[in-house]
Parts: structure tokens; C-alpha cells; sequence
């Protein structure tokens, strides 16, 4: 018989919009069934966008996010960096945001794909050969997964949230999401703050308590009593006093919140100064592999003539501290009464290491080993895609949450 029809691949051609791939895909029935809201199209499509640009050039380059077209004010906007965390983790972590921005309402990979927030097999690598370096997905969730890995939905008060995902090409490391987080998307959302700070105005920045999942068993293992004594010590003595002051010497980037006002630069004699210029200091621009745009260029002049240059030893060691930059440059801002406080009532919860090889583990970075789809340009115009089937991903999405589920 002929074989010949099986082995042929159908392709769609994806229109460019204004240069840029973005896709819009179709979420699951199946998923939908779990959704009270499934008119609008927020909620019956995934976009995905092939950001090609720097995060500091992502606005320049003509780049947006969907919640802007909506015209919406952004309050809350949350950032979540993501390393090698298991589905657990990540899910006890979305789950509390989840549940805690209800709360606020009410007052006032796998687990991300059975969300509708992520489709396998639509990603590309490069444009007409300028490489991808972030992939961007953007939908309005309506459900939320527990802990347990047990399905939430609007009868147990979720409410539509506008998630993105944004999964660099490259790892950098935490402050490189940071650095997406605060000079991509937020000059475009504009929010009013970065998360929700309820205090006084002149407050720049919070933090809570972070507290280690642990039970008094388990505390007759040093390695877990060592650590678990170093977080009581932290947030019973040194924040509490440092609060007084209005200073806080480190507002950890696991559990932190900022006012984005506060966190804006100014030129001053031509060159940019403020905290998140100081921030990103230690940052090199050619994390990523082409640094031949003239965007790159202006940036690595601005770097060399910058007084604050990480090129000697001694500056260099300084900028590795980026928390302690962050922090200083708040309460040290030019004409700013900017202060830090410490909000013992507000607390998260983190899975400490119970061994010593898992402790060096957590603290060791590896590079990003992804495997993306391979697309084929024609033009500048358009690019010939294959289509993906989105139902059979999250068929297997779901059942992998249900597998592990069983076993625990």
C-alpha cells in the first residue's frame, strides 16, 4: 500500500505581525469545562509571542503584552522565577497566590499546561535567523491546583487571573527574570506596584517571614535544625530591629514585594542612575550570544562610562550582593524618603534541604537544557508551522498530575 500520504506533514503559515510571531491557540475543551467564564477570547486562547529582544530594549522593539491591549490597571503584578522545582512546589506556590488574590478580591510545565497557561510543540528557536530569547505565554486562568494536586475552581472563590509565562531561552540566573520582569513587562503594564503593599505611602519595599516546612522530628537532624535556627534568628532579631530604622539590609528575592515607582531610574549628567540601574550592574549584557544590535552597543558604552563600572575586583565583589544594591539604592535614592519595613503577620513557606549533598545541590546553577520545536521561515512575512494537537498535550499533562497524585 501507499505509505506516502502518512508521512507527509501538514503545515499552516503563521502571518508575522509586524515582524513579531505571535500565535494565538486554542485552550482544551476539556479544560474549559472547569471554567465559569469562556466567552471572552482571554480565556479560550493561549498567546504565545517569540521575543527575539533584550528585556531592556523589549518595549523599544515594539514588543507588548495582551493585558495592555485590554487597557486594564495593573495592581498586582507578581513575579515567580522558576529553576528545577518539582510540580509539588510549584503547585503549593501557585495555589497560595492563587488563594491569597481571592482574598484580596473578596476584601476588596505540567502543572502550567493543565492551567492552560503553557501548550508544548509551538515554541521556536529563531526568526529569520535572529534567535529566540524568550518565550512568551499569556492567558487568563479561571482555576488553580492545590497542593494535594486537587482542582480549584470559581465554586471554591478562584477568580480569573491573567497569568504570563515567560520562559527564557537562556538561564541566567534569578536576577536576569528580575531584570525581564522590571524592564520588559512592567514600563508596559505600568503597575501601581509590584505586589500589594498595604502601608504608608513612602514604603519602597517588604518583606515577610519566610518559615521552613519542618516538624520537631525532623529538627533532630542538624542540617534541618541548623537552617531552621537560621531562619528563627533572621526574623526574630535582625529584621525586626532593622525595620525600626527603615532600612532593611536584605529584602530576600524569594519573598519580597517592591513599589515600582520607587524602583525607577533617573539620568543624572547624562548617565542613568537609580536602584535597578545599580540592580542589574553585575549583570553582563552579553549573557545573551549576540551583542551586534545597536541597542547593545549603546548599552555596553553607557556600562563603560558608567562611574559605577563593575570592571575592578573590588566593585565587581560588591555587585554579587545585588539584594544588599537593591536595598541601599531604595532608602539612598536622590530626593526620596523611601523606607523598608518587615511585616511579621505576612508569611511563606519553603522546603529546606535534609541532607547535605540536597543542600550544595539547591545552591548549584546549570544551564537550561531545552529541546524546542524547529520552525522553518520563508520571508519576513510569514512562517510555516506545524500544527500541534493543544487537547492531546493536556490530556497528558493531566494525567501526569494524576499519576503523581496516586503515588502520593
Amino acid at each position: 500500500p501507499d505509505t506516502s500520504s502518512t508521512n507527509q506533514t501538514n503545515t499552516e503559515e503563521i502571518t508575522l505581525q509586524n515582524g513579531k510571531f505571535i500565535r494565538n491557540c486554542q485552550i482544551p475543551s476539556d479544560l474549559l469545562r472547569n471554567c465559569r467564564d469562556i466567552e471572552q477570547d482571554e480565556f479560550k486562547f493561549m498567546r504565545y509571542t517569540a521575543c527575539t529582544s533584550n528585556p531592556d530594549d523589549f518595549m523599544d522593539n515594539g514588543f507588548t503584552l495582551r493585558q495592555a491591549e485590554y487597557h486594564r490597571e495593573t495592581e498586582l503584578f507578581i513575579v515567580v522565577t522558576m529553576y528545577d522545582e518539582d510540580v509539588d512546589e510549584l503547585a503549593r506556590t501557585f495555589h497560595g497566590i492563587a488563594e491569597n488574590i481571592a482574598s484580596l478580591c473578596a476584601r476588596g510545565s505540567t502543572y502550567l499546561t493543565v492551567l492552560g497557561v503553557y501548550q508544548e510543540g509551538i515554541a521556536i528557536k529563531s526568526i529569520d535567523d535572529v534567535k529566540v530569547k524568550a518565550h512568551i505565554f499569556e492567558y487568563t486562568t479561571q482555576i488553580s491546583i492545590n497542593q494535594d494536586l486537587n482542582m480549584k475552581t470559581a465554586d471554591e472563590r478562584i477568580v480569573p487571573i491573567q497569568v504570563l509565562f515567560c520562559h527564557k531561552e537562556k538561564n541566567a540566573k534569578k536576577i536576569n527574570s528580575h531584570r525581564w520582569f522590571f524592564n520588559a513587562f512592567s514600563p508596559i503594564l505600568q503597575p501601581k506596584i509590584c505586589i500589594l503593599i498595604d502601608t504608608h505611602l513612602n514604603v519602597a519595599g517588604i518583606c515577610g517571614e519566610i518559615v521552613a516546612m519542618t516538624s520537631w522530628s525532623k529538627l533532630l537532624n542538624p542540617i534541618v535544625a541548623a537552617q531552621y535556627f537560621e531562619y528563627k534568628m533572621s526574623n526574630i532579631l535582625d529584621k525586626p530591629l532593622e525595620s525600626v530604622f527603615g532600612y532593611i539590609t536584605v529584602l530576600p528575592g524569594a519573598f519580597s514585594a517592591y513599589r515600582y515607582i520607587a524602583l525607577q531610574n533617573e539620568k543624572v549628567d547624562g548617565k542613568l542612575e537609580g536602584p535597578l540601574a545599580s540592580y542589574f550592574m553585575g549583570e553582563k549584557d552579553d549573557n545573551d550570544e549576540s551583542n551586534k544590535d545597536g541597542n547593545d552597543e549603546r548599552r555596553n558604552e553607557e556600562i563603560i562610562n558608567n562611574e559605577k563600572s563593575t570592571n575592578n575586583i573590588f566593585t565587581a565583589n560588591m555587585y554579587l550582593a545585588e539584594d544588599r544594591i537593591l536595598t541601599f539604592e531604595l532608602v539612598t535614592k536622590r530626593d526620596s524618603e523611601w523606607l523598608l519595613h518587615y511585616v511579621k503577620s505576612s508569611q511563606a513557606e519553603t522546603d529546606i534541604p535534609k541532607s547535605i549533598d540536597k543542600l550544595i545541590s539547591q545552591r548549584r546553577q546549570a544551564d537550561d537544557d531545552n529541546e524546542l520545536k524547529q520552525v522553518t521561515t520563508h520571508g519576513n512575512d510569514s512562517l510555516q508551522f506545524t500544527p500541534i494537537d493543544t487537547a492531546d498535550g493536556y490530556e497528558k499533562a493531566k494525567n501526569a498530575l494524576g499519576h503523581r497524585k496516586e503515588n502520593k
